[in-house]
């Protein structure tokens, strides 16, 4: 990955023309780096893909493959957003974004069953190599690496930029950041939350697309049409519950 194309993806400035100027020197450092970091996703593609253009039925087990993943990762940073906000006591907190990334490293790596033993590892000792495939230009707009988008389909290419705008709007709604020594932990928290909200939208969207192209591709009766309708309003409804839910358990300050 060249050094040009990182420089495209992570801008300092993004916040100029788009929000007023943050109170003091320190909170504008404090979301910069933020933003800065919450570019940096994993490339976890093992097998080679289709050409890039408009998804077809050929495309019904990719989408699914990154559907998958994305519901996957979504949890997985549930479990990293319990951590950062100190719901494990006596297990080290993460002190740094790479600590947050490196433990999605490892929960990818391991079977659900084991994620709760691994968070109270505390930070992970052993580093492994981060690749992002995605992430901000200039001007606030999400960009998809080459090599991602020459071997994925619209609707997959689409639902990564979906997961960028997720972080954008995530950061660029007020956000009350405390003063003082534990303004840090409060940035790691939002940070954790916002990939928890933004592998939901990316999961919402493929989701729907999903279930678009089973209509589309698949020989069903009308009965069948009527339940995959059924399921894919059930799974939205399902999706907004929970966000609600935790919208009100995060509500306290400092939390």
């Amino acid at each position: 990955m060249s050094s040009q194309q990182n420089s495209a993806w992570v801008i300092p400035n993004f916040f100029t023309g788009l929000r007023p100027p943050l109170r003091n020197r320190s909170r504008f450092h404090l979301i910069a780096i933020i933003l800065l970091s919450v570019t940096l996703l994993l490339t976890l593609l093992s097998s080679p893909a289709r050409a890039a253009g408009p998804c077809t039925c050929k495309d019904l087990d990719k989408i699914k493959e990154h559907l998958d993943r994305a519901a996957a990762s979504e949890e997985a940073w549930k479990e990293i957003f319990a951590w950062a906000r100190e719901l494990y006591p006596g297990v080290d907190l993460p002190n740094s974004n790479d600590d947050l990334n490196q433990k999605f490293v490892q929960l990818n790596g391991t079977p659900k069953a084991q994620w709760r033993d691994i968070i109270k590892e505390g930070p992970a000792k052993e580093k492994k190599a981060l690749k992002k495939v995605a992430g901000l230009n200039e001007k606030g707009e999400p960009v998809v690496d080459d090599d991602f988008q020459k071997n994925n389909c619209d609707d997959v290419i689409d639902a990564e930029k979906v997961h960028e705008r997720a972080h954008r709007d995530f950061y660029l709604s007020p956000i009350k950041l405390p003063e003082g020594a534990i303004m840090a932990s409060r940035a790691l928290r939002l940070r954790a939350e916002s990939e928890v909200e933004s592998y939901r939208a990316q999961k919402t969207f493929l989701e729907k697309k999903l279930a678009e192209m089973k209509l589309k591709c698949l020989t069903l009766d009308k009965s069948a049409k009527l339940l995959l309708q059924e399921q894919a309003a059930q799974r939205e409804r399902l999706n907004q519950a929970e966000l609600r839910v935790r919208l009100l358990g995060t509500a306290q300050p400092g939390k």
